[in-house]
């Protein structure tokens, strides 16, 4: 059941946004501190990462740093927020009841998997000699680690209406701070491939955000 994994999977996020010093939004933090510290075993505290408790030093996602290539700095920071929406669909959604939420996923990870790869080979490109920027540090995990947070004997207490509604919760503010980072590489980016981009996935993630509101709102409607 997909179920199970979701406190894990909440909690392997946190530790990316750790890892990368970035910070979900309030109403990101609150769902995901109120669903962990809930949870079992090791992921029943970890809640307190998502509100900046022993988070690592770091520039928060959509910061840049005025003495670096912005073009690289979106893409390092663009290419780890892809990773979680793509991980996050994968782990709590592609196997929902809801076919139209099956196909959201498949959505993100399809068209997300390939901005990732066209981000990466324009950084290789462009800036094959630059280090890591705040946006790349410790930003994900391997498979195994994934494992291993994501243990079997890990129970998610949720059925999947509420399991789609959190995820619904969560992807919205998601989606908007990609829009408004991409908004940004309109007025300050260098490549004007980048800025192809950014017209993509403002395009794209908002017409995912009125698809996803409808949908929570169908879910709501439901259960009250």
């Amino acid at each position: 059941m997909r179920t199970k994994y979701l406190v894990p999977i909440l909690a392997v996020l946190a530790m990316v946004v750790a890892g990368v010093g970035a910070a979900y939004t309030s109403g990101q933090m609150a769902v995901a501190n109120s669903t962990m510290t809930h949870g079992h075993g090791v992921m029943g505290g970890m809640g307190s990462m998502m509100n900046g408790e022993g988070m690592s030093g770091g520039m928060e996602m959509g910061s840049f740093d005025e003495d670096r290539p912005f073009d690289l700095q979106f893409i390092d920071q663009m290419i780890v927020h892809h990773q979680m929406a793509i991980m996050s669909s994968e782990h709590m959604i592609s196997d929902s009841e809801r076919p139209e939420l099956r196909q959201l996923a498949e959505n993100i990870q399809e068209s997300q998997s390939e901005q990732t790869e066209q981000m990466q080979a324009w950084r290789n490109e462009w800036y094959p000699d630059a280090g890591q920027t705040s946006g790349t540090a410790n930003s994900m995990m391997d498979d195994e680690m994934m494992k291993q947070m994501m243990g079997d004997s890990m129970q998610g207490g949720m059925d999947s209406d509420t399991a789609d509604a959190m995820f619904l919760r969560m992807m919205i503010p998601h989606h908007q701070d990609a829009i408004d980072m991409s908004e940004e590489v309109l007025e300050r980016a260098e490549h004007p491939e980048l800025k192809e981009l950014a017209q993509t996935i403002i395009d794209e993630q908002s017409a995912e955000i009125e698809l996803m509101q409808g949908y929570l709102e169908e879910i709501e409607t439901e259960g009250s």
